[in-house]
């Protein structure tokens, strides 16, 4: 009887050269999901910071333009008297508070005149290049006192006195007169504007102190001040004021502001309302520039993009005959990308406030 054959397989094992390409491939597999992985991450990164910056672009543009829209309204034609160097005073400033002037450079009121918007050309900080500022104004709305006047004014046009009939109240809480507001004063020889630098609720008293932030209340200047709207020669009795009607003025101030953050130095947008402390309006805006189109009633010729609002020859401001005004926002990411530099996105836009006053001429 014969005995069964057995055959015993023999199983073959991969050779060094089979796990070495095996390895090669599978790192060349991992290497191309890490680099679509990376990828991915950095489009959305990308995304998420373009979405950032569009957001405080559209924040920041918003605001400025539904101010911009405004300005000029019920402001007299010709602008509001204001002391000036040139007329034995001295000029007074934008972008002060109580605290600090935010801009020290360019940033006075020359022309003894305030006009419904002043240029601010290369007054803000130094970013991508110099940036600007603007001031801008318009009458307050939510404050009506054309039915009340008074004549209860210190000689020095340092404090007045409103009827005790004054509604709203002097210090109504939602719309009363706080220390910073800018007020506008007008009697039949003119106008003039004071900063409020202290209220009494009770004696409706409203001071304006000289050194206030933005050295308007100059009460021994010549012209300008409140004083001026006193009768000249001043009677011997009765009031020495015609009738004063009191105002309110949104007076606004746009600049960017250079802080320092957890993630290093930044530029934010900010903005002031008459000498009251500023408020940021967008984060990481680091360049602000502003253009102004302007009516030369001179030559009856339109001029475009001047950054200062200067026409004629010599060259001289006329913030009177600003006809548009064409801003660029330049917004730049939180941090660096991966070479470490900034993305930035700018927006430019232009207004055309219809307030804005203008002249025909007739030859």
């Amino acid at each position: 009887m014969s005995k069964p054959s057995t055959t015993i397989g023999r199983q073959r094992g991969l050779t060094l050269l089979e796990l070495l390409v095996s390895i090669a491939i599978s790192m060349i597999v991992l290497a191309a999901a890490f680099r679509v992985v990376s990828f991915s991450m950095q489009s959305s990164t990308l995304v998420m910071q373009r979405g950032e910056m569009q957001s405080e672009l559209r924040s920041a543009a918003n605001q400025i333009v539904r101010d911009l829209q405004q300005a000029g309204t019920g402001m007299p034609t010709g602008g509001i008297p204001l002391p000036s160097q040139a007329s034995g005073g001295t000029n007074p400033v934008f972008g002060c508070d109580s605290t600090t002037c935010y801009l020290t450079t360019n940033n006075k009121f020359t022309q003894g005149v305030f006009y419904k918007v002043t240029p601010g050309h290369d007054a803000g900080p130094t970013t991508l290049e110099t940036t600007d500022a603007i001031v801008l104004a318009f009458k307050d709305p939510t404050l009506n006192w054309t039915a009340y006047t008074t004549t209860a004014l210190t000689d020095a046009g340092d404090q007045l006195t409103m009827p005790a009939s004054t509604t709203p109240a002097v210090n109504d809480v939602a719309v009363g007169i706080t220390v910073g507001d800018v007020l506008l004063l007008t009697n039949s020889l003119g106008s003039a504007l004071g900063v409020v630098t202290g209220v009494n609720g009770s004696t409706r008293v409203i001071s304006f102190a000289n050194l206030d932030p933005l050295n308007i209340n100059q009460s021994g200047a010549p012209v300008g001040n409140i004083k001026s709207l006193r009768y000249n020669p001043i009677p011997g009795s009765g009031p020495h004021y015609p009738a004063v009607t009191v105002s309110r003025i949104t007076m606004i101030t746009y600049f960017l502001q250079s802080v320092s953050t957890t993630n290093g130095p930044d530029v934010r947008l900010m903005r002031q309302v008459g000498a009251h402390k500023p408020v940021p309006v967008a984060e990481h805006i680091d360049d602000l520039q502003f253009t102004y189109d302007v009516f030369d009633d001179t030559t009856s010729t339109l001029t475009a993009n001047l950054p200062d609002a200067a026409t004629g020859s010599p060259a001289t401001p006329k913030p009177n005959q600003i006809r548009k005004i064409n801003m660029t926002i330049t917004a730049r990411a939180l941090r660096p990308n991966n070479k470490g530099l900034f993305d930035r996105i700018a927006y430019s836009t232009s207004v055309g406030p219809r307030n804005l006053a203008y002249h025909d001429r007739y030859n």
